[in-house]
């Protein structure tokens, strides 16, 4: 057997990882054998057996990707050379990608199953609230952004995108993800911005941002 090098395990863990996270977001992770996984995945059981050690190692490599995502957004987020307006996008993004990697149902089966996992994603989720209310006051102090609740705009968000990525939703109001996507940021950049703030936002961005949220979503 090829002896696999410590690099290319990371990479390949990762990338078995993405193939499960929208079941895992739909259906949960306890009901799943290691035989489901291995065929969501596409491999073999033996293959598997290569890059995980349990199913448990499974669950903490899905809750370690999710946290990675939120804690490389977090930076971007809170870095103050980058514009208010991009920073705003990527709020947005990181609101997404969370709403995808860590649904209820993922956050239940992790609470009951692993705790120290489940209190730990909760950790750096309590952060990302705090980095994201951060950056909403200092916009507002700045009079970069409208004087609104950050608690409200993070609850928003919270509610508003877990419900668009439900295809009952979009089934109901004949949207389709990336309409429904596109259709929110816009009423949340004119909520948020100031109108001398709206000029300096790139929608060509914004429309990057999207695609790339989509095709996540329907290839994983």
């Amino acid at each position: 057997m090829r002896k696999i090098s410590p690099e290319e395990r990371i990479t390949m863990r990762q990338t078995y990882i993405q193939k499960i996270l929208n079941t895992i977001r739909t259906q949960g992770f306890m009901s799943l054998t290691i035989q489901d996984i291995a065929q969501l995945m596409n491999i073999s059981r033996a293959t598997l057996y290569n890059y995980f050690s349990s199913k448990e190692d499974v669950m903490m490599e899905v809750t370690n990707y999710c946290i990675s995502y939120i804690h490389k957004a977090d930076k971007t987020i809170s870095d103050e050379s980058l514009s208010y307006p991009y920073r705003l996008q990527k709020v947005f993004e990181q609101a997404v990608f969370s709403a995808i990697y860590a649904s209820d149902i993922f956050l239940h089966d992790l609470q009951t199953s692993c705790t120290l996992l489940y209190e730990k994603k909760m950790k750096f989720e309590t952060n990302r609230m705090a980095t994201i209310r951060s950056f909403y006051q200092k916009g507002m102090d700045k009079g970069i952004f409208n004087t609104l609740n950050p608690a409200i705009l993070i609850m928003q968000d919270e509610v508003s995108i877990r419900k668009m990525l439900t295809s009952s939703f979009l089934i109901e109001e004949g949207l389709t993800l990336r309409q429904a996507l596109s259709d929110y940021y816009e009423a949340k950049k004119v909520q948020v911005l100031k109108s001398e703030a709206l000029e300096d936002a790139d929608n060509e961005k914004i429309h990057l941002v999207i695609e790339n949220i989509v095709n996540n979503i329907t290839t994983i």
